[in-house]
C-alpha cells in the first residue's frame, strides 16, 4: 500500500488565494482613501499658510496684493504674487498633486469691496474627496453670496478661504 503525503487541493489553493486577494483590495482601497484625506489636509493646511502670508501682506500694505498689478490666478506660478508674498511666505506652495496638472491648485483672487470691507479670497480649485469641499457655505459667507467672478472660488469640489472682513 502506497502512502501519500497529505496536500493542499487545487480547490483549496484557489480559495486561499481569493480570500488574500480579497483581503488585499479591501486594504489597497482603504489606503487611497487615506491618501485623498491626508491631501486634502495638506490643501487646507497650505490655504492657511497662504492666508496668514496675505493678511501679513494687507496689515503692511493696507490693501491685498490687486488683480491689475498681474497679482491673481495660480498661486505656484504666478511669480508677482509670490514675490509680493516672499517676505511673508516661505517657499512657493504647490498642491500636494504637483505643478503642471490644470485640476489641482491654490488660486489666489485678491482685492474685493463689499460693503465698505475689503477681503481676498484663496482656494483650493479642487479637493480629493468632495465631502472635505467647503463651496456651499463659502458662497453663504462671501458678500451674502453676491461675489462676481472668480471671487466666487473654485466651484463645488474647492475649499475657499475668505481673507479679510466680508461682512459689510
Amino acid at each position: 500500500m502506497k502512502h501519500t503525503k497529505p496536500a493542499f487541493t487545487i480547490i483549496e489553493l484557489l480559495v486561499v488565494i481569493a480570500v488574500i486577494g480579497f483581503i488585499t483590495s479591501v486594504i489597497m482601497a482603504s489606503l487611497v482613501s487615506a491618501q485623498r484625506d491626508a491631501r486634502d489636509k495638506r490643501r487646507v493646511s497650505d490655504l492657511k499658510q497662504i492666508q496668514t502670508a496675505l493678511e501679513l501682506f494687507h496689515t503692511d500694505n493696507q490693501h491685498f496684493p490687486r488683480q491689475a498689478d498681474g497679482a491673481n490666478g495660480n498661486i505656484s506660478t504666478n511669480t508677482t504674487l509670490l514675490t509680493l508674498l516672499e517676505p511673508y511666505l516661505q517657499g512657493t506652495p504647490v498642491d500636494p498633486a504637483g505643478l503642471g496638472n490644470d485640476t489641482f491648485h491654490y488660486y489666489y483672487d485678491g482685492d474685493h469691496l463689499c460693503g465698505t470691507k475689503r477681503y481676498a479670497v484663496v482656494f483650493a480649485r479642487q479637493m480629493d474627496k468632495p465631502a472635505n469641499a467647503n463651496y456651499d457655505t463659502f458662497l453663504n459667507t462671501s458678500c451674502a453670496g453676491s461675489v462676481e467672478g472668480e471671487g466666487r472660488g473654485g466651484g463645488t469640489e474647492s475649499y475657499n478661504i475668505i481673507i479679510g472682513s466680508s461682512s459689510g
